[in-house]
Order: structure tokens, then C-alpha cells, then sequence
């Protein structure tokens, strides 16, 4: 625990810094994180930053370190406007790049679809991520949602959607490749994924969900270039 308490503070999130509580559950290996945002005034924000579920893994059954959480995409602090991450910058992906770098090769997240729901905090990343994967006729790539880019803008390339559902709530995962072998076939999959997204003729896009989502598949080709 004390490892995840001192990687997890104080980090650099935008003009941001972290403050971490992380507490053991009767399950050994397993901890309940939060992880809260401190602003200039040294206030601590009202709603997590994440807030889940951490488990060190069984290396004996080769299964690695994996982190089920809510991200919320507002910095909430009492008296002041809410701030949208996103908008901010590179803040929404230095906070996925924080949960990548204490993620060892192999190891997992879950990230929930419904935390502005949950939280009742309005978030386009959440809300327009749901609206592309549940609208399966869109057929659009997990990766190139929102929430999807977020995950493999940090690394962890396997973006899932389907049959990841953790205690009934709605989930994206992302796999860290464990070997160089697995990277690239993590990368063969998601280029062509994406590229059959790309040369699709879809119809009339009245709600804008397409051009935001190719406009991240592009991104991502261009990464895996």
C-alpha cells in the first residue's frame, strides 16, 4: 500500500497536484484509490479524480497488476466554476498517463462509461463514448471514442468494449502489451480497425459522433505510424 500512496501524490496534473488516499481490502492485494486533485489555494477537490478499485495481481496465475475505476473529467472545488480536464490542455491524458506508468507490461484498466451518471457531474467524454457504443450500427471502434483515445493515448493499445463489465456497470478496457510481440499485434489489430473505420461511407453524421471519433482514429494512425 505505501508504494501506491507514495507513487500516486503530489503528481503534476496541469497547474493540479495530486493527493491519494488508498486504504486495504479484506481481500489481500486488493485496495480501494482515490485519487483527488489540489489546486493553487492547496483545496482539495470535492470529487475524485479516479476512484476504484486497485489490485496488485497474481504473478503465479499471470495476471498482472489492473485498476477498475470512475475518471471524472471535471476538477470540482468549492466556490469555483468546475473545470473541464479535457479542455485543459493535455490534462485529461496526463492523468491516464499517471495510471499507465504505475501499470506494469500486461496489466489492465477499467474504466466506467456511466461516472457522470453515477456522479451526476455532465461529461461529453462519458456521455458521447456511451452514445457510440451503444449504437451498435455505428460500428465505430472502441479506440477512436472519447474515453477510447484517452486509454490508448496512454499506452495501453487493447481498447475493448464488450464483455468487460465489472459488478453491473458499463465498462471500457485497455490491455498493456506484456512483450514487444504482443505490441505489435495489439498494433496490427487497432491499424486495421481503425483504417476499415476510416475508408467507411457512413451515413449523414446529424450528431457529430463520427467526425469526433475519425478525427481520433487519425490521430491514432498517425501515432502507430
Amino acid at each position: 500500500m505505501n508504494k501506491v500512496l507514495i507513487y500516486f501524490a503530489e503528481k503534476k496534473i496541469g497547474d493540479f497536484t495530486t493527493e491519494v488516499q488508498c486504504t486495504p481490502k479484506r481481500r489481500t492485494g486488493h485496495f480501494d484509490l482515490s485519487i483527488y486533485l489540489k489546486n493553487a489555494k492547496s483545496q482539495t477537490s470535492k470529487i475524485p479524480l479516479f476512484k476504484g478499485l486497485f489490485s496488485k495481481g497474481n504473478t503465479s496465475r499471470n495476471i498482472q497488476p489492473w485498476f477498475d475505476f470512475h475518471f471524472s473529467d471535471a476538477a470540482v472545488f468549492s466556490g469555483e466554476k468546475n473545470m473541464i480536464l479535457s479542455q485543459r490542455g493535455s490534462c485529461a491524458e496526463q492523468a491516464f498517463h499517471m495510471i499507465e506508468q504505475a501499470s506494469a507490461p500486461g496489466g489492465m484498466i477499467f474504466v466506467s462509461l456511466v461516472t457522470d451518471l453515477i456522479w451526476d457531474i455532465p461529461s461529453s467524454i462519458h456521455s458521447v463514448t456511451r452514445e457510440c457504443l451503444s449504437l451498435r450500427s455505428l460500428s465505430i471502434p472502441p479506440a477512436a471514442t472519447p474515453l477510447g483515445h484517452l486509454i490508448f493515448e496512454a499506452g495501453f493499445l487493447n481498447v475493448k468494449s464488450q464483455g468487460f463489465d465489472v459488478q453491473g456497470s458499463s465498462r471500457l478496457a485497455g490491455e498493456k502489451a506484456f512483450s514487444p510481440e504482443a505490441e505489435r499485434s495489439f498494433s496490427r489489430k487497432i491499424k486495421a480497425d481503425l483504417t476499415e473505420y476510416l475508408q467507411r461511407n457512413d451515413p449523414l453524421d446529424s450528431s457529430g459522433l463520427h467526425r469526433i471519433c475519425r478525427a481520433h482514429a487519425e490521430y491514432a494512425l498517425k501515432k502507430l505510424a
